[in-house]
């Protein structure tokens, strides 16, 4: 080929983006918005450990002229029946990316390159892959810089295979812990969700994109990409955690006003993301993938995002709820600013709806071109192919191991404590049962890959085992998650071996994980779950309370009067009420990822300090829902005849093996900034992490206003004795609200509430 303006990498990417516009016919613009095939697909592993490409692939890109995407080469997990035997192990995938691309390169005119996409909801879903706590524990942590951390060597991870687009859940908001994918949200609180995306965008593209400047008015030179920052897409755009009932996909009927206040800075948080990710819900009406209002409007012009916009597995297919033909679908879709399709046929009518006049070919060179944008940016016309990374990928999965333990252990949190733990490490016999005691995958959640089977000794039983040394420790399964059938001579025999255990720790909670027998949707969800997986995508429930016979397990353990330790292994809350009257200890595992075992292991014995703190208002049960922490208050009867309407656990809670005071709160406020300090002390025996919490609460308005809503954060480690003063600075524009005449405004006042502490200010002259 020539050397055209397209591939000069001291012109500007607008410029480039533009050559290759030019020159590109109908065809190749639909190939390039077009992520059609299943990466699973695309390759097939012989006897002797060839890797062939298939001629579905081979096909596709030949319709395509070449190709815009492809999703999930790697990906590995009963849904794409890929195991160790058909999989694609670490240390080979960058010869299958550099096979990929010299393919689809040689059968492009212009020799474009295809980005390579994965998922990466708590670490790569690839065989190999490093699995961290799902989202919802990461969040207890309220720590973004770990979350940074572990992004970053998510990132070179992924970047050391030849990846260039990591799928992250950053988006969604635990509001009803029914929805089975209450595991993937950082919380209830968009602040949190807000601070944590942030971190994810750091650790995952560095400073590739900036609001300062258009990335696109940059060369590839000016942004120097460098080989370990690969592009994030955020999902989901956006609400699909208000779902009606907790319904998987569901429908969402928030109005306008909660909109701007609650997920407005909950987008803005994407401003610098490569991609975000439509969701499969709708908003008052109208389905995402065709809201031009949320992605043009909101997301694009008044926050100022670069990135693309990607689709859902299927969900332009999803739009036949709306029209008729599916032409119809992807030119509204295309008119709301979707840019890439996934796995749907809708995207591949593009080109007989721009011949029949039935879709602007306008909306396709737009889309088209924020693609190319993307590839240019990523370095993939520079740096097709991806060099064997030797030694470095094995550097950087220790790395990552000893990070995902850190993680883990903030990632837990102790909700009871009646001075039982930490335990003795020299005590006799330790009789460890229940469902999720054994099992390596149960710590995992949904969307996680086949573990080798070396990995076997990392479930919470082994390291426990590893962690008492000295002591006895014995294991029954005691019963199943869900299953009821059969369950009482289990709990028998989990009753005999605890008779003479000096403490029992008891293993219970819900679980994500999938199988091999199972049967799923096109999109990946299961269709047909098995009897004990009560989490994960499309496996939302009606009722939080605990599956199978696992509360018949945890009285009749009870009645020995034995010491119990209940360690809660779950994806969302449930009912756990009986469970802290009959327990002496509880301590909550989010899916806590490979090195959960470890850590639960080793806050047990006291080598970890628990301290997460709730992310999410911890209900008694579904009936009182909803229970999250930032709702209107409104002159209304709390409290049901029936019970309480407060929550078992307020947002935030969480307890430690020390304690910590509050003091000398000070509020300073300034023309366009606001400064609180207060004073925490450790006075308790132990050095541990706290939390400290910023809530405001709006005064004035003509609307009625909530009751607080979290501001700011951080978190800090201090020794027996120790004290800091902590500052933080809120902006101005963290005290407006949206007026009932859907005006912004700043409110006449707040109150500024840290732990017990609390000051009242004034805004008015």
């Amino acid at each position: 080929m020539g050397n055209f303006p397209y591939q000069n990498p001291n012109l500007t990417i607008r410029e480039r983006v533009a050559d290759l516009m030019d020159r590109m016919s109908l065809e190749e613009k639909v190939g390039q918005v077009n992520q059609h095939l299943y990466g699973w697909e695309c390759y097939e592993k012989k006897k002797d450990g060839q890797i062939e490409l298939t001629d579905k692939f081979k096909e596709h890109v030949k319709w395509g002229k070449g190709i815009g995407a492809l999703y999930g080469l790697f990906r590995a997990d009963p849904w794409s029946k890929v195991g160790f035997e058909t999989g694609i192990a670490p240390e080979d995938s960058w010869r299958l990316v550099n096979q990929v691309q010299e393919y689809v390169i040689n059968q492009s005119r212009w020799e474009i390159p295809a980005l390579i996409v994965e998922e990466c909801p708590h670490g790569h879903q690839g065989l190999g892959g490093i699995s961290y706590p799902t989202n919802l524990g990461r969040g207890n942590s309220f720590n973004t810089e770990l979350t940074k951390q572990s992004s970053h060597l998510m990132a070179q991870e992924l970047a050391a295979k030849g990846v260039h687009l990591a799928l992250v859940s950053t988006l969604d908001l635990a509001k009803d812990p029914r929805w089975g994918r209450t595991e993937e949200c950082f919380g209830e609180d968009p602040i949190l969700a807000a601070r944590m995306s942030e971190a994810v965008i750091t650790g995952f593209q560095g400073d590739l994109i900036s609001e300062e400047a258009a990335y696109l008015d940059k060369t590839v030179v000016e942004i120097n990409k460098q080989p370990e920052q690969i592009g994030v897409v955020l999902k989901h755009c956006i609400a699909q955690g208000e779902a009606l009932g907790g319904h998987n996909s569901g429908t969402v009927t928030i109005g306008g006003r909660e909109f701007k206040d609650i997920y407005f800075p909950l987008l803005k948080s994407a401003r610098n993301a490569v991609g975000v990710m439509a969701a499969y819900n709708d908003v008052d009406g109208v389905p995402c993938h065709i809201n031009g209002q949320l992605f043009q409007k909101t997301l694009r012009e008044q926050i100022g995002y670069q990135g693309i916009v990607m689709a859902d597995g299927i969900a332009l297919d999803r739009l036949e709820d709306v029209f008729d033909e599916k032409i119809t679908s992807a030119n509204a879709a295309l008119e709301a600013g979707v840019d890439l399709s996934l796995w749907d046929e809708t995207y591949l009518q593009i080109t007989e709806g721009v011949k029949s006049e039935r879709i602007k070919e306008s909306v396709l060179d737009a889309a088209c071109a924020r693609v190319l944008g993307i590839k240019l940016l990523l370095g993939l016309f520079e740096h097709p192919f991806v060099e064997d990374p030797q030694e470095k990928l094995a550097k950087v999965l220790d790395e990552s191991k000893e990070n995902n333990l850190r993680v883990a252990e903030e990632s837990l949190t102790l909700l009871k404590n009646d001075g039982l733990l930490p335990l003795d490490h020299k005590i006799k016999k330790v009789a460890v049962v229940g469902p999720n005691a054994n099992s390596l995958y149960a710590l995992l959640g949904d969307y996680s890959a086949p573990q080798a089977a070396e990995m076997a000794h990392l479930t919470i039983f082994h390291q426990i085992q590893t962690i008492f040394s000295e002591s006895e420790v014995v294991f029954s399964e005691g019963c199943e998650v869900r299953n009821t059938k059969n369950q009482l001579p289990k709990i028998e025999a989990a009753v005999k071996d605890c008779q003479d255990a000096d403490v029992i720790i008891c293993v219970l909670g819900g679980s994500s994980a999938r199988n091999f027998d199972m049967e799923f949707l096109k999109n990946g969800a299961v269709s047909s779950k098995g009897i004990n997986m009560d989490s994960g995508e499309n496996v939302d429930v009606a009722s939080l309370s605990l599956g199978g016979q696992q509360l018949m397990l945890l009285k009749a353990v009870k009645e020995l009067e034995k010491p119990i330790v209940t360690v809660l292994i779950q994806g969302r809350p449930y009912d756990i009420q009986e469970v802290q009257q009959l327990s002496d200890a509880v301590l909550v595992g989010w899916f806590p990822g490979q090195a959960g075992g470890t850590a639960i292991a080793r806050t047990l014995i006291g080598d970890n300090n628990p301290n997460g703190r709730l992310n999410v208002s911890y209900p008694l049960n579904s009936q009182q829902l909803p229970v999250y922490y930032y709702q209107r208050a409104a002159s209304k009867k709390d409290d049901y005849y029936d019970q309480t309407g407060a929550p078992l656990h307020e947002f935030g809670y969480g307890l430690s093996y020390t304690q910590f005071s509050y003091e000398r709160l000070h509020v300073h406020q300034e023309s366009d900034t606001m400064t609180i300090s207060v004073t925490v002390k450790n006075v308790g025996e132990f050095t541990g992490k706290e939390t400290v919490l910023v809530f405001v609460r709006l005064l004035g308005g003509r609307v009625i206003q909530r009751h607080k809503q979290l501001k700011a954060f951080d978190k800090i480690e201090l020794m027996p004795d120790e004290s800091t003063e902590l500052t933080f600075t809120l902006s101005d524009d963290q005290f407006y609200f949206t007026d009932m005449d859907q005006l912004y405004k700043r409110a006449d006042g707040c109150q500024i509430m840290v732990k017990n502490l609390s000051e009242e200010v004034s805004f008015k002259n």
